[in-house]
């Protein structure tokens, strides 16, 4: 093994476990890059293979782009984040070419240290380690959590590819028993912790790779079948979350004369009928006697009415809520009718008693609706995944129109967004106030029109160059970077940058005998 192939293994487990091995990793291979020397032979392998530099235009484009730029030393920054886009293609691209069998051996680390990743993070989130969490986010001890879920979708998929079509090697039974074991946890671990953007990307492949499967059986009869059931799965699940809509919009008709006065200790109860945010069909601001629940929470909780829970929101609201869900006036009967556990769910910051079981299927579909129907009402989106990205992509590209030919330059993101919050009066916190959250937006505004036309092209050019639209284990990780690419920054994080281009260079460039197979295409 030489200090190249080790340096990849090593590069491929730290990208789950540690950024700082990760970037150690990088130097090593860049060392090693450098003296091994024979430039001369490097240079002619870039000379007839315009890929690795038709890719490193991502990074020309930001260095170029500083000529824009007010602030240099943000610019600076994305550039740095950005240099792995550089390096790593032009290490691997250069390099000798690897066998499919050192490839597979790279892959299975990178597997290897995902489910590592993954069981120290059940391990956390379940509370074996004494640490109290309330989320994946907080588990996710190593790295961002939308980050390791693209990862544990690589790992899932190239499991897949390596139980079920075996383009890179041939597996004994055992072997084939613990990846298939491999397999099923890293899914049921995708499903239960419940990052959408790793669940959506798992359902998008995962239905592309089954429809793949399925097209190529023999039997007429059974292939018609098949199509049949997927196909059917799709107004299926639709029918099923209209029916969880309609659920939600099932609302108690309130008649204002019928509404009672006052609490059992004849305090008065506040209606108000214009606010029309629900909880589990109840109105959430009708029968609220403040004084009362907030002399009886102070008596059961340490945490003060008047002060925050731990996901840092008022902790009146999150009780108002709470108790609405439950189905209990706010009043001083309600607080002693909570649980001690529903105590410290509220504590937690905990707003409806459905969200308190962490792996419902039924809390997830409802939270993403109760935060399109607050967004609708007006409610602030802050510290809502979905509503608050729809703010990220008005501003976006409200600021795209404005700088629509050169974008605002390398650098100038944030402050540009902060301007156009402040112009548009956001309703945005202003620790929420973000950037886009869509590479393809965040292209454009940095860089105009020409700029990001140049960067589809440099990101997708290449797989044309190379044909490797014919390689499915490069295919589903390149989807799995494009999709992220939507709903994430991926390429703004050292993490992100770091993951995209790994997985792009190894297996667009790093193979020594590029396979042309149609049988591997996606």
């Amino acid at each position: 093994m030489n200090i190249y192939f080790l340096g990849l293994i090593l590069l491929a487990v730290s990208l789950p476990l540690s950024k700082f091995v990760l970037s150690v990793s990088i130097f090593i291979l860049l060392g090693n890059w450098i003296l091994e020397g024979e430039f001369k032979r490097k240079l002619n392998i870039l000379k007839s293979r315009s890929s690795v530099l038709i890719f490193s235009l991502i990074v020309i484009i930001h260095i170029v782009w500083l000529l824009k730029t007010g602030d240099i030393q943000s610019g600076l920054h994305d550039i740095q984040i950005k240099l792995t886009l550089l390096a790593l293609p032009l290490i691997i691209g250069t390099s000798e070419g690897l066998g499919k069998k050192q490839i597979s051996i790279i892959l299975l680390f990178f597997i290897a240290a995902v489910t590592v990743a993954s069981l120290i993070i059940a391990f956390i989130f379940f509370g074996f380690s004494g640490i109290e969490v309330d989320s994946i986010k907080e588990a996710s001890v190593f790295i961002s959590h939308i980050r390791f879920s693209l990862m544990v979708n690589v790992a899932i998929f190239i499991l897949a590819i390596f139980v079920f079509d075996k383009p890179y090697f041939n597996l004994s039974g055992i072997g084939k028993i613990i990846f298939i074991l491999v397999l099923l946890w890293l899914i049921i671990f995708l499903v239960l912790f419940q990052t959408l953007t790793g669940i959506v990307i798992f359902t998008i492949i995962g239905y592309s790779m089954v429809m793949k499967s399925v097209y190529r059986i023999k039997d007429h009869i059974i292939r018609f079948l098949w199509f049949v059931l997927l196909i059917g799965i799709i107004p299926v699940s639709l029918v099923l979350i209209h029916g969880e809509v309609v659920n939600f919009y099932n609302v108690e008709e309130v008649n204002p004369d019928s509404l009672t006065l006052y609490t059992s200790n004849n305090n008065i109860y506040h209606h108000n009928l214009n606010r029309k945010e629900i909880e589990n069909g109840k109105y959430v601001w009708i029968y609220v006697c403040e004084d009362e629940i907030r002399e009886e929470w102070n008596k059961r909780s340490e945490f003060n009415y008047g002060g925050y829970d731990l996901k840092g929101q008022e902790i009146k609201y999150t009780l108002i809520r709470f108790l609405t869900s439950k189905g209990l006036r706010k009043d001083s009967a309600a607080i002693w009718k909570l649980s001690n556990n529903d105590v410290r769910n509220i504590e937690k910051g905990i707003a409806n008693y459905i969200y308190s079981d962490k792996f419902s299927a039924k809390a997830l579909i409802y939270r993403i609706i109760w935060e399109f129907d607050s967004y609708r009402k007006g409610l602030n989106p802050s510290g809502h995944s979905l509503t608050q990205r729809i703010e990220y992509w008005k501003t976006g590209y409200k600021i795209a129109r404005k700088n629509f030919w050169l974008g605002v330059g390398t650098g100038d993101l944030q402050a540009a967004f902060n301007k156009q919050y402040e112009d548009d009066n956001s309703v945005l916190d202003r620790d929420w106030r973000l950037r886009a959250h869509n590479q393809f937006l965040t292209f454009f505004i940095a860089f105009g029109i020409f700029g990001f036309l140049i960067c589809v092209f440099a990101i997708f050019a290449p797989v044309i160059f190379e044909k490797k639209y014919y390689d499915t284990v490069f295919m589903i990780v390149f989807f799995i970077g494009i999709l992220s690419f939507f709903n994430e920054d991926t390429l703004e994080t050292h993490t992100g940058a770091t993951f995209f281009a790994f997985f792009y260079a190894l297996l667009l460039f790093g193979l020594k005998d590029v396979s042309r197979n149609k049988e591997n295409i996606l």
